[in-house]
């Protein structure tokens, strides 16, 4: 019967053991669904999870239809989309089917999508490793997939909707579908006379091309896989030469898959211009040159029919640095295009990637915490798929090991990538794991496991070429072969099969511990609720959030102002605050005059009024992170020639029982306390006079050769004899040493630091960030920007004022140029903040109330 063999016990205990692996792999993501909290929001993760969340807001309201264009993001010009429609389509048809509407529901059902997605893997993966080995090698592989930890596992933990597990899953199909097409033509090559062998590697071919417009319509980044298609083809056309056939096979099925692929495109559509990493006309060129080169191949391959095979090799090396050579000269801007692309995506010296956490490159401690012996295992893995390549020429385990590398290069580049990576690690470990266990034979061969056929038994072309060489091997065999096993032999494979499983126990239970000890997401509370108070307390923008609207003739109402924040912070002001940040996690709106790293490292408020009045912002959001932990990137974005050197110091301070020793220790610079951030976040916008400061004597680092200054001598004091001390240094005098004030505390600055007149606070979150016997700073503040009021007068002004928080603090300014400008009216409420009195001069004890309208009007009192 022709479906007999799947309902056979031993493929029903197959199937049995996949799909508990399946529900092993979906449990262990989702446990977090099963805590009973209904605040499903709560384990929404930050970042790209709240705006894939928007994304399918959209698209239910405007089913079935995805947008390109986001004007709620990256103002006032809008977010161009790079993002593939499939995601938030798949996200949108599934709450539709469930009935999910409401932005709860919406987010109980999505929040399941990526582990559905990440399960689905373990039956791609055993089909996969059962093409290429065998079944023993395929349950472990797929157990291995179900378990990896890393960037794979908490991509596809509940909370972490985004689009990456799917990235991983369509592309593993595509090399599904890939290999089943290399196992179908090694057997029955296809002969370009004989059209009977066209039909099937036609359909192989064409489901290749269909599953690859399935990742391609997720992300551009699919064309990574045509990279790999197109390093492997040149390998197929030399093993298939070798063995006595033309190339048609790699002809016929590149051909039809990226044919496909670039009607699939254009029924995508060209939604940008730039790199590859976005849907640009550079795909389908790309797909033609590989088809192009496919044609080239085989041309060769077909006049050289009758010379040896490493004429060929030889040929397809020297036209490959030909070809090189003149699209070069030929196509300067195209093949630079493509080189940019490459570097781009590989590698780059942008000092930028490094403060992007998932675009950081990947370290040896990074690839061991995260696969540990499973590494071990994949490098025995790769040499079982080299050994098997020289012994049988199989094109199926050279596309594998290629793709293997591929991506491990890939990862070592960039982090992120470690959610591909978990595929072939997984694959190679799990077809490691299977060559230990076929190790281990009876020594006679049982019924079940038929000898290697050769390729003189296989199908026979009429194709006109040199005879065929005999070479062992199908896909679907064993490792070794079924004979009798020597006795030193048999003691070695005991012992690599022992080694082997250990490797696998020890991954295995490494794994699971590391998954089980992930904890939920936690939807940053300061900002949820700093954002959900800007949604209901700020002026509407204008715009419809649910609508889908069209870059070539929009403009944005006069109404319509930006919010100034990180770009972290970006789509939860998008999501949460259905307001629109002029910076945001693509990365837009960062560097440049008016990007947000300038406005917070600039001294110069000045220069900062500038940019928000460039980009027609009203509301600026930081938080403590920014103003700490994240202010190296900032700056690194600012000025990456000098990056956090002005602002942040460190120092050698020598150990007083062993001067020889000494500890690295970070002393923040008066350039830090006068940034925009700074001002903002520690001092809301007041001025604020040193208390104490630190006198430092250093010793260059060019004296010492060290590469951090070495303290010789300081001590503390206050600012004013800290001050006389600095002009008392005679650098003549010592041109080996130099001299510092600086401090350790983000609030203790090292001079005055000026008001800020057009800056004011209307909101902070609850959350304390400092310690009781630190200054009181709250998590993340708001501030208006506004024109403010204007005050004749010398000396400085005070005004009391208490936050929602119930944190109370007085605002100080001092006359510049005989007038004092203010962004607070007096006796009234902000926005979330109290000002229960008037202005008093401090000197004078005058006071003086101020209105809103004068603060908006830029009125004189």
């Amino acid at each position: 019967m022709k479906y007999s063999r799947f309902l056979n016990p031993f493929t029903l205990i197959l199937g049995v053991a996949v799909l508990l692996l399946t529900l092993i792999s979906f449990i262990i993501r989702t446990l977090p669904a099963y805590s009973g909290n209904p605040d499903v929001l709560l384990f929404v993760g930050m970042d790209d999870p709240t705006y894939q969340l928007r994304r399918i807001e959209q698209v239910i309201a405007n089913y079935p239809n995805v947008s390109w264009f986001d004007p709620m993001t990256f103002f006032p010009n809008g977010q161009p989309m790079h993002w593939g429609p499939l995601f938030p389509f798949i996200g949108a048809t599934v709450c539709l089917l469930a009935g999910a509407v409401t932005r709860p529901d919406l987010i109980s059902v999505s929040l399941f999508i990526p582990c559905v997605m990440a399960a689905l893997m373990v039956p791609v993966v055993y089909l996969l490793v059962s093409r290429i080995a065998d079944w023993k090698a395929g349950i472990v592989a797929a157990f291995f997939i179900a378990i990896v930890p890393g960037q794979f596992f908490f991509r596809s933990y509940y909370g972490y909707l985004d689009h990456h597990v799917g990235e991983v899953l369509f592309s593993t199909i595509f090399c599904l579908c890939y290999i089943s097409a290399l196992v179908y033509c090694r057997k029955h090559p296809v002969d370009i006379a004989d059209k009977e062998t066209w039909k099937v590697p036609a359909l192989l071919g064409l489901l290749c091309g269909l599953a690859y417009v399935l990742g391609l319509s997720l992300m551009p980044t699919m064309i990574l896989f045509a990279l790999i298609v197109g390093m492997f083809t040149p390998v197929w056309f030399i093993i298939q030469r070798y063995l006595g056939h033309l190339g048609a096979s790699a002809l016929f099925i590149n051909s039809i898959t990226f044919l496909t692929a670039i009607i699939g495109f254009f029924i995508i559509g060209v939604h940008a211009e730039g790199g590859l990493n976005y849907y640009t006309i550079g795909h389908p060129i790309a797909y033609s040159l590989l088809i192009l080169g496919n044609i080239i191949l085989f041309g060769f391959s077909y006049q050289l029919r009758d010379k040896p095979y490493w004429y060929y090799v030889g040929v397809i090396l020297g036209v490959t640095i030909l070809g090189l050579v003149l699209l070069a000269v030929l196509l300067p801007d195209l093949y630079k295009y493509l080189i940019e692309n490459a570097i781009g995506f590989f590698g780059s010296d942008d000092i930028h990637w490094k403060t992007i956490q998932e675009a950081r490159p990947w370290t040896w401690d990074d690839a061991w915490r995260t696969f540990q012996y499973s590494l071990l295992l994949f490098g025995a893995g790769a040499a079982v798929l080299l050994y098997r390549i020289r012994k049988e020429l199989c094109p199926s385990h050279a596309f594998t090991l290629i793709w293997a590398l591929v991506i491990f290069y890939s990862t070592w580049q960039h982090i992120r990538y470690e959610y591909y990576l978990a595929v072939p690690v997984a694959i190679l470990a799990g077809i490691a794991v299977g060559f230990a266990l076929n190790l281990i034979k009876k020594p006679i061969s049982t019924s079940s496991e038929k000898p290697s056929e050769t390729l003189e038994t296989q199908h026979h072309t009429s194709q006109q070429g040199p005879k065929k060489k005999t070479v062992k091997g199908h896909e679907k065999q064993s490792f070794p072969e079924s004979h009798a096993i020597s006795g030193p032999v048999k003691g070695i494979s005991y012992v690599v099969l022992a080694v082997i499983i250990v490797l696998a126990l020890l991954f295995s239970y490494q794994a699971l511990g590391r998954d089980m000890m992930m904890s939920a997401y936690n939807l940053n509370p300061d900002w949820r609720e700093t954002t959900e108070w800007l949604e209901k307390n700020t002026p509407d923008p204008g715009l419809d959030y649910y609508a889908i609207y069209d870059k070539k003739n929009f403009t944005y109402p006069d109404e319509a102002y930006g919010v100034m924040s990180w770009w972290d912070y970006g789509h939860i002001i998008t999501f949460l605050g259905k307001r629109m940040p002029n910076a945001n996690p693509f990365q837009y709106g960062v560097n440049g005059p008016n990007g947000s790293a300038r406005f917070f490292m600039t001294q110069n408020e000045s220069e900062a009024n500038q940019i928000l009045d460039n980009l027609r912002t009203k509301y600026v959001i930081a938080d403590y992170e920014m103003d700490t932990g994240k202010f190296w990137a900032m700056s690194t974005w600012d000025d990456p020639d000098v990056g956090v050197y002005p602002y942040q110091r460190t120092f050698i301070f020598p150990n007083p029982d062993d001067p020889k020793s000494g500890v690295n220790y970070p002393i923040l610079t008066d350039e830090y306390y006068q940034t925009m951030i700074s001002r903002l976040f520690n001092f809301d916008g007041s001025y604020t006079e040193p208390g104490n400061v630190y006198f430092i004597e250093y010793m260059k680092p060019s004296a010492s050769g060290l590469p951090n200054p070495v303290v010789v001598g300081g001590s503390e004091t206050n600012y004013t004899a800290g001050k006389a001390l600095m002009e008392a240094f005679n650098a003549s005098d010592n041109p080996n040493h130099d001299v510092i004030l600086t401090n350790f505390g983000y609030t203790d600055p090292v001079s005055p630091v000026s008001s800020l007149g057009h800056y004011r606070l209307i909101y902070e979150s609850k959350s304390r960030a400092t310690p009781a016997e630190m200054a009181d700073l709250r998590y993340v503040k708001i501030f208006e920007y506004v024109k403010g009021a204007t005050i004749p007068g010398d000396g400085v002004l005070e005004l009391d004022i208490k936050t929602n928080a119930g944190r109370a603090f007085t605002y100080r300014t001092e006359s510049k140029n005989g007038t004092f400008t203010v962004p607070y009216p007096t006796e009234t409420t902000i926005g979330a903040i109290t000002i229960p009195g008037k202005y008093r001069n401090v000197k004078t004890k005058a006071e003086y109330s101020i209105t809103e309208d004068q603060i908006n009007g830029g009125i004189i009192k």
